[in-house]
């Protein structure tokens, strides 16, 4: 590999480049604490010998990575954030209070709206993509929002997804003999190894390779350097997120000092790989211990004995992302209507059901659903990818839980009750609030199908949301509440009313009392399996009998046109 030289940690041993090596040096280095690993400089520099990077810290020396950031690089990040986000909500309070005094003629007050929001978004996102980091993974979250955001906004953040700019196949190929292989070229592991990444996004990209066994899987490698710039941008989204709080739609400030907690997890792909493999076993079984015929949301698994604190190799699932799927929409001119008779409602009752499993079951679950991390496979079934972030409930809180689903899902509801288990929760009101807002903040976060009590809105924009009479918001709720608002966003989407609550019911039940749960039985999903097929086959022959059809009728008209 060009410019590739390996160094020696900082534990005695000698540079090959800058003095002989011993027998030490030349052993593979097996991770433990008493061994410094071995480093790849990978650089087209001949003047960064490898001693020279080693001293100056760098792990990576190059000018195909990007180095670690200095104090002013990190001021000039914040300062391009701060410049481009203040200017866009100064617009909107100056737009608000301008149009709701001034006469317009019909449409036009509209028309200015939208016109904001495209020149929003796009600077928005522009300046995220230009930022990428923390700032990306931001610009996720709002794209997760669609019942809340412009749709200028969701359609212009969800570019953010799986578009970063993806690193060189070199510097990868190196990070993965490094991390995985001691050193060793990746052949020694790898029969083939694609160049081109399946994805890459903010913390890191995906490739997918084969292994000299024939299993083919996915090599999940870290971006180098990303962990400052990581920290340093969300303790600064966080300051934005507290100076505006009033502005915003909702306390995001808790949403993301709860994220930024999670994040230790996501930088060690050890954990995650924990995580994946502990929610690969919960999917396959039943609350009472029998193997499913199928999981409700299928997702990988580690291999063993492949996974480093920046590399993870894992099961490959081939299939595409809901991204991937309304970017291929748009381009066909395929309606949400159609895409709901397709895959909308499989799709929400899997997301349902599986995230139900996770929360009520096992108590720890997936903490950063977006379209990006959701794939629907070849055979039509649902797979969750990306287990970076996740959290692990307490027993007392996957109890209550359980309990506000049970009182929820009743026709007669005690809106009383549901607002004490929300207060025990440790959600707590403003001084001026209304009780009323406790049950109406469990409805609007689990039961989009249901009316508020005390005469609140859902928009979380309106003075009479009931999530604006929050004073403050357990963190350990922060991440469901993020899973809960994923599908009510898809329902929003793609139009289909769904109750979170009332799908959690049976489980909630078994989870309080042990009730035994009412499940499609084995031979009823086989059938089911077999109609999605039937269902998707159908739709790909309609898709080319219609390309088909297309390009008849374009020459049948041009013919006709030449006889003219």
């Amino acid at each position: 590999m060009r410019g590739v030289r390996e160094i020696s940690g900082a534990s005695g041993r000698v540079c090959p480049s800058c003095g002989p090596s011993s027998a030490s040096t030349r052993r593979r280095s097996s991770g433990s604490a008493g061994t410094a690993p071995r480093l790849a400089v990978v650089s087209r520099r001949r003047d960064i010998t490898p001693c020279r990077a080693a001293q100056g810290g760098l792990r990576y020396a190059t000018d195909l990575v990007e180095p670690p950031l200095t104090p002013v690089q990190r001021a000039k990040r914040a300062a391009r954030f701060w410049s481009a986000t203040v200017p866009i909500l100064v617009a909107y309070t100056v737009a608000e209070k301008w149009l709701n005094v001034a006469s317009y003629k019909e449409g036009e007050k509209d028309l200015l709206w939208d016109r904001l929001h495209q020149w929003g978004s796009s600077k928005l996102s522009r300046t995220m993509n230009d930022l990428k980091g923390f700032y990306v993974k931001s610009g996720q979250l709002i794209s997760t929002r669609v019942d809340l955001f412009p749709h200028a906004y969701i359609d212009r953040l969800s570019e953010l997804q799986d578009r970063l700019d993806p690193l060189p196949a070199e510097v990868v190929k190196a990070v993965v003999s490094t991390e995985l292989l001691g050193g060793e070229p990746i052949e020694t592991a790898f029969s083939s190894f694609e160049d081109k990444p399946l994805g890459s996004a903010s913390v890191a990209q995906v490739h997918k390779a084969t292994l000299k066994s024939g299993k083919v899987v996915a090599v999940k490698v870290m971006r180098p350097y990303i962990e400052p710039k990581l920290k340093g941008d969300v303790q600064n989204i966080i300051k934005f997120a507290k100076a505006f709080e009033d502005l915003l739609p909702l306390d995001y400030y808790l949403v993301f000092t709860e994220i930024a907690e999670r994040m230790e997890d996501e930088l060690d792909f050890r954990q995650e790989a924990k995580a994946m493999d502990k929610i690969n076993d919960l999917m396959q079984r039943k609350p009472d211990g029998t193997k499913r015929f199928r999981p409700w949301l299928h997702t990988p698994r580690s291999v063993e004995g492949m996974v480093t604190k920046r590399v993870l190799v894992m099961d490959f699932l081939d299939g595409v992302t809901l991204t991937q799927i309304g970017e291929d929409a748009k381009e066909s001119g395929q309606t949400n209507e159609a895409l709901a008779k397709l895959i909308g409602e499989k799709l929400i009752k899997a997301l349902t059901k599986g995230f139900g499993q996770m929360v009520l079951q096992g108590g720890l679950f997936h903490g950063d659903p977006h379209p990006g991390n959701i794939m629907v496979l070849k055979n039509g079934d649902i797979a969750l990818l990306d287990f970076g972030q996740t959290k692990q409930l307490t027993p007392r809180l996957q109890s209550q839980l359980a309990e506000l689903c049970v009182l929820l899902e009743e026709d007669d509801r005690n809106f009383s009750s549901i607002a004490d288990v929300v207060a025990a929760m440790g959600v707590k009101l403003t001084p001026e609030a209304k009780r009323d807002a406790l049950s109406a903040c469990a409805v609007w976060m689990f039961d989009s199908l249901s009316e508020m009590p005390g005469n609140y809105t859902p928009d979380e924009f309106s003075e009479n949301s009931p999530v604006r009479s929050i004073a403050s918001f357990p963190q350990d709720l922060v991440m469901v509440g993020r899973a809960a608002v994923l599908i009510r966003g898809i329902c929003a989407f793609f139009d289909i009313p769904w109750s979170v609550s009332r799908a959690w019911a049976p489980l909630a039940r078994w989870k309080l009392h042990g009730v035994p749960m009412e499940e499609e039985s084995e031979a009823q999903r086989r059938v089911m399996a077999w109609v999605d097929k039937v269902k998707l086959l159908g739709a790909l022959l309609a898709g080319v009998l219609g390309r088909i059809w297309a390009g008849f009728l374009s020459l049948f008209f041009l013919r006709r046109r030449a006889e003219a």
